[in-house]
């Protein structure tokens, strides 16, 4: 796939390569929206912004779906980076660009945003539509308890990911991305095997240069690993790396304590959490229940959909979650408390 041979263009903070389209006006627009007049809220109130980032395919939309369900969906704003885009699908495939690029991205609209979102204010966007590629209307998006955060490009740099009160990455293998991204795009997204094929190649630069490098600024680094190539979805191996704040919170709490087949591993800068896939439903249905007696729902977290379109639950998936959504409210609690 070519690339565009401005240097600047790949930047983070790259600027359009091509005069504004009618689609780039549109994002002006918006940009110039008049923020809501109320005070800031308190530290103690304010929304908390959570982070759920990867790479086409990795699952971030089942994570994110889990964690709001956990949560309590009337307690959380979704918000979709994939708003962000500055230029319909069309206009990328006219300039050789993929989604991954940070040029396609506004940015600064969405750090302007996520500023907002933090101090309790309404913000005004448009909605990217996946069915065709373009965008839909312009809409409010109000901030609730708390903002879950999904898409390609959540922290590509410093200033981003100090927006956010916890940042997550999902990491499947190479290997184990194409098997989900083919899954997803030909089943949901009405593409063939050829086109998610010739997709998947034209990402790969863009991938390990702009996405993946997100990896090192996450509190959360979820790795999912095949132990041989024709290995199924019910022998991934999973590991969860937890940073900064997230490690403080596991070691303060120690969330997984009593959880049959999940150990935890301390080296002073980073906690590591392994999950077995001996461990049971039952185990962790006790386990998660045990944190959110009102949301948990067996046969919903840790779902996923197989090979076939069939829905099946993976508990080491579910383990995920759960963690992801426990730190959530570990975070609120600790502002909170005296």
């Amino acid at each position: 796939m070519s690339k565009p041979n401005d240097s600047a263009a790949m930047r983070v903070n790259a600027a359009p390569l091509h005069a504004p389209t009618p689609s780039v006006a549109r994002t002006t627009a918006v940009e110039s929206q008049e923020a809501s007049a109320e005070a800031d809220p308190s530290e103690e109130r304010r929304p908390r912004l959570i982070a759920i980032v990867g790479d086409s395919g990795s699952g971030k939309s089942t994570v994110a779906d889990a964690v709001t369900l956990l949560l309590g969906p009337g307690r959380v704003t979704d918000l979709r980076l994939d708003d962000y885009h500055r230029y319909t699908r069309e206009e990328r495939a006219q300039r050789g660009m993929t989604a991954l690029n940070p040029a396609v991205h506004n940015l600064s609209l969405m750090q302007e945003h996520l500023r907002l979102l933090r101090s309790g204010r309404t913000i005004r966007n448009r909605t990217y539509e996946h069915a065709d590629g373009t965008f839909g209307p312009i809409r409010p998006i109000e901030p609730r308890e708390i903002v879950v955060v999904r898409g390609l490009l959540g922290f590509p740099n410093d200033e981003l990911q100090a927006m956010y009160d916890l940042s997550v990455f999902l990491q499947p293998e190479p290997e184990l991305l194409f098997r989900w991204k083919l899954r997803r795009d030909v089943q949901t997204r009405g593409y063939t095997e050829a086109e998610v094929l010739n997709q998947i190649v034209q990402h790969l630069l863009d991938s390990k240069e702009f996405v993946v490098p997100q990896a090192q600024r996450a509190d959360v680094v979820v790795r999912y690993e095949l132990p041989t190539s024709e290995a199924r979805d019910e022998e991934i191996r999973t590991s969860i790396v937890l940073r900064r704040k997230a490690a403080e919170l596991a070691r303060r709490e120690q969330p997984i304590g009593g959880l049959g087949g999940a150990t935890q591993h301390d080296d002073g800068s980073e906690v590591r959490i392994e999950l077995s896939n001996e461990m049971t439903s039952e185990d962790v249905d006790r386990w998660a229940g045990s944190f959110f007696p009102e949301t948990y729902l067996p046969g919903r977290v840790g779902r996923y959909t197989d090979d076939a379109g069939e829905p099946r639950v993976r508990p080491t998936l579910a383990v995920v979650e759960v963690l992801i959504a426990h730190l959530t409210t570990l975070l609120r609690s600790s502002v909170e408390r005296p």
